[in-house]
């Protein structure tokens, strides 16, 4: 636990300045808030839209119902209603489709359940309610106050992978022969996989563990292009986003953001709930080449807590050409950072740096793959903090991050817990306290808005694309759909043509694409190629086949060691592949000393197919269309509570939480979701 002192301190120097915090929210953005409301449930902590194109967003939520929201309107029915005792340990945290949800109409749930124990299961959607619960990981240890975790998500290989908290502070997370603090990995199916790096057959460890050392694991997503699992890792001293991969260890519970060389790096993090302040030392200020290096007195912070693309403020400088607002380019040593700052070179020093606060516990995240937003959101990672913000982060060329900053920011009762895009390519905003959000971008040019750019198509399946305008047009569009390759594998089933009116622009219209079965294992390609009749950019998707004449490997024993087991010889068909580092292949980042809320950044490449959605019936021709899109496996809220302890999601404060809470300068909340 991070030592109150140094808080309590931070807090007394922070009260003694005079500047305020600048406004977060971009410009460039229109929020509708409140665009569906909950009026029996403020518990809510996943959503997903259904990959099927029946525009239907699923809500989970603490008490055990999975809301259904269509076009906008909350059904009478829900999806499932789980049955929980209502403390605060139980509930579910975790949702996910399966990749393959338009044949086998498989829905996943993460859950902590009575008698303090985690579980997955999954539902069959039948006529639009689950049936045929089915458990596939059971047996797992849940936390008596929380630190369940709860992030959940399908890789690229088709695997399921799912987080563990350290359970109320367990101080275990490297050790192999416990599930706490991992992500592990399982088969659908809830076997596992030989070739996890931990894999021991009949020896000690456990056998589903596929990376370690984290303190609470929220939000798990998959980068598109790189195959990398991004995970959202909340903790008593920092918030931390890491990019995984097989084997890789956290630090916890011996590092914190301050992990040495041997163990996993967060490409970003944040100190939870508080004012960010460091001074220079009286030559800690120098420019040169348009680089200005800036050193930090020691003490409590060094640079590793100013990863590259923060966003900071610096003040007092004793030559004012120093001070302003930066993205952190780079780190010369331990106690100091660089900027882009095109001056003249001069030498300086004295004065300060803040950084404002950013939220108290990282939550849910997403890929964005639509083409609503502007060229430069395509291919960031967007992400939650309970607080009440939506964090957006911008790539470089290399893969690093260039930027992240704050583009919604509703503190402090905002009570995000997940955001996802919608089947029109806007952003959709969960809060836990009942409500959902949605956001697009201020109207500017006319565009089309496809989603997704990339497709694929398994043989004898289909798969839909989703087309739209951004703004009402001034006359009728008609937009020409053209299928080029494929060899004859790949046929457009549906949507040749499309007419967009003032009346039905920002409803989803559908093209589909159907893949022929085969005998071969060859891998078809083609492109859709979507043509307006006015002057508005041509959109190109990529397509291709996934071939269903592959091998399957056989499993081992389950998680809790309840399937079947076999010998320990199987090997699993298709191990995980790393594809490095890199992010996507946007350009880098305007080194200019003019920052914003979130405008240029890197224009990202295409994304990665995501699950496509099928014909789907036609929504209303309202201005708010949600009709169903592809999506990821979901994302789930995490228990929110530190180590000094803390009450969930309809809990009452205790005592020494709220004292914690008073000493941390943040405002009370009737509510929250554990950390």
């Amino acid at each position: 636990m991070r030592p109150i002192a140094p808080w309590l301190a931070l807090a007394l120097l922070t009260a003694a300045r005079v500047h305020a915090q600048p406004v977060e929210t971009a410009r460039d953005l229109e929020v509708q808030e409140g665009w569906v409301t909950f009026a029996t449930a403020s518990d809510a902590t996943r959503m997903g839209w259904v990959p099927d194109g029946s525009g239907r967003l699923f809500v989970a939520t603490m008490s055990g119902k999975v809301l259904v929201v269509k076009n906008g309107v909350v059904q009478p029915t829900p999806f499932i209603s789980e049955s929980f005792n209502h403390y605060d340990q139980e509930g579910l945290l975790g949702m996910a489709f399966d990749p393959n949800f338009a044949s086998n109409r498989y829905v996943y749930f993460f859950a902590a359940m009575p008698g303090f124990t985690l579980q997955i299961f999954r539902y069959t959607d039948v006529g639009g309610v689950g049936a045929n619960r089915t458990v596939i990981v059971g047996g797992l240890p849940g936390g008596v106050l929380d630190y369940d975790g709860g992030g959940m998500a399908f890789g690229p290989d088709g695997m399921l992978y799912f987080g563990v908290g350290t359970l109320q502070g367990i101080r275990s997370a490297d050790v192999l022969t416990n599930a706490a603090g991992k992500i592990h990995r399982v088969r659908p199916d809830g076997t596992v996989p030989t070739d996890n790096p931990f894999h021991d057959g009949a020896g000690p460890n456990v056998d589903s563990i596929w990376a370690r050392g984290f303190h609470n694991l929220y939000g798990l997503v998959f980068q598109p292009g790189t195959g990398r699992l991004w995970a959202n890792v909340s903790g008593p001293g920092a918030n931390q986003i890491f990019s995984v991969s097989a084997g890789a260890h956290g630090g916890w519970p011996d590092h914190e953001n301050n992990q040495p060389a041997g163990y996993l790096a967060p490409v970003y993090s944040y100190l939870p709930g508080v004012n960010d302040e460091a001074t220079f030392t009286a030559t800690g200020a120098v420019r040169q080449n348009g680089v200005a290096t800036y050193t930090l007195v020691g003490g409590y912070y060094n640079s590793s807590w100013y990863r590259k693309g923060t966003r900071v403020s610096i003040f007092d400088v004793a030559n004012p050409s120093f001070n302003g607002e930066f993205y952190i380019k780079g780190h010369p040593s331990s106690q100091s950072f660089t900027v882009d700052q095109p001056e003249p070179d001069a030498v300086s020093g004295g004065g300060y740096l803040k950084r404002w606060p950013e939220g108290e516990f990282t939550m849910g995240g997403m890929f964005y793959k639509g083409t609503r937003f502007p060229q430069s959101y395509s291919g960031n990672y967007l992400f939650t903090d309970f607080r009440g913000m939506l964090h957006r982060m911008q790539f470089a060329a290399d893969g690093s991050v260039a930027r992240e900053h704050i583009i919604m920011n509703y503190e402090t009762g905002g009570g995000f817990v997940d955001v996802n895009e919608g089947p029109d390519g806007a952003l959709y905003v969960l809060s836990h306290h009942g409500g959902v959000h949605r956001v697009t971008p201020v109207p500017g040019a006319q565009a089309l808005s496809v989603s997704p750019l990339n497709l694929v198509v398994p043989e004898d399946g289909t798969q839909t694309v989703t087309v739209s305008l951004a703004m009402p047009p001034l006359v009728d569009v008609w937009v020409k759909v053209a299928l080029q390759g494929g060899e004859g594998d790949l046929i457009l089933v549906e949507g040749g043509s499309l007419r967009f009116t003032r009346e039905n622009w920002s409803v989803p219209q559908f093209v589909t694409v159907r893949a022929a079965q085969d005998a071969d294992a060859t891998v078809e390609h083609a492109s859709l190629t979507f043509t307006p009749t006015q002057d508005i950019p041509v959109v190109t998707v990529q397509a291709r086949t996934v071939d269903d004449d592959l091998p399957q490997g056989p499993g081992d024993g389950g998680v809790a060691g309840d399937a079947g087991v076999d010998a320990g010889t199987g090997v699993d068909a298709g191990t995980q592949v790393d594809a490095g580092t890199r992010a996507d292949a946007g350009t880098g980042v305007d080194a200019g000393t003019q920052v914003d809320a979130g405008t240029r950044a890197d224009a990202g490449t295409g994304v990665d197919a995501g699950t496509g959605v099928d014909a789907g019936t036609q929504v209303d021709a309202g201005t708010q269309a949600d009709a169903g899109s592809a999506h990821d496996g979901g994302t789930a809220p995490v228990h929110m509570e530190d180590d000094s302890g803390g009450c969930s999601a309809g809990a009452s404060a205790l005592p020494g939480v709220l004292a914690w809470w008073l000493l941390a300068g943040l405002v009370w909340r009737p509510r929250r979701v554990r950390r």
